[in-house]
């Protein structure tokens, strides 16, 4: 299966590395184009693309990854997806794995998130796209266990009516993880931008943790706190729960 990897934090980030080095290690046909640095909050904007003037793509070596085509743009992950399907690597990818983002996008404002939108794009695109996030605690998250889960569900992604989902996959490894659950997204994510104060016409914001006590029982911010591994089916801006899931994450 041709795969596009691409993320919304950087060609750079250790999540982006760990899911390619999870789908090559699959036996998936992988590439790589991200941005060059943070686009987090971009949603499926196309960015750049949409300017109409050359743009240029950067050759880069990813650590471990000596035969994959890896490259960075100056552009949104949207865009990257984009450039995927008009052929900078050939025949388009079937899927589109994006992340894995550095915490996780629940809640309504996942509807902003780059890492959703690169997979969004790819759905537009007649592609499938999976959307996965991990979460944060202390600055270290479990980039593996989250691309080893991610990896694990392809086949059956691929052969269910979904095209793009999004996954919430706990901080922690595998042996810690409850199983998977399909989950509407919850009313607040797990941390929020506040404004701090607005003066002399310029705006200052600060982002802000969530009580993950607010959350709805059965919502994507209250299961994944549990230890689940959260789906979400997206069509279009809709966040719908889907029929059957993945096989167990345990043996």
């Amino acid at each position: 299966m041709r795969v596009l990897v691409t993320n919304d934090d950087g060609i750079d980030h250790p999540g982006l590395l760990s899911l390619a080095s999870a789908a090559v290690g699959a036996g998936h046909e992988v590439a790589v184009l991200a941005p060059e640095g943070e686009m987090s909050g971009s949603g499926a904007a196309m960015g750049s693309l949409a300017l109409q003037h050359p743009l240029e793509l950067t050759p880069r070596q990813l650590e471990g990854l000596e035969g994959v085509r890896a490259y960075s743009a100056d552009t949104t992950p949207g865009g990257c997806v984009i450039l995927a399907f008009l052929g900078v690597f050939g025949p388009p990818p079937d899927l589109v794995l994006s992340g894995v983002n550095n915490g996780w996008n629940v809640g309504r404002s996942t509807l902003h998130s780059g890492t959703l939108g690169a997979a969004l794009t790819a759905y537009s695109r007649g592609g499938r796209g999976l959307a996965v996030s991990s979460g944060w605690h202390e600055g270290a998250s479990c980039w593996g266990a989250a691309s080893s889960v991610a990896v694990d569900v392809l086949e059956w992604f691929m052969s269910s009516p979904h095209g793009v989902l999004n996954m919430n996959v706990p901080n922690t490894d595998r042996s810690g993880m409850l199983g998977f659950r399909w989950a509407p997204l919850a009313p607040v994510g797990s941390v929020r931008t506040v404004l701090s104060s607005f003066h002399d016409n310029v705006v200052y914001t600060e982002i802000e943790r969530t009580d993950p006590s607010s959350a709805p029982p059965g919502s994507d911010r209250d299961l994944v706190e549990q230890g689940w591994v959260t789906l979400t089916s997206i069509s279009g801006l809709a966040a719908e729960l889907g029929d059957g899931l993945p096989p167990s994450l345990h043996p």
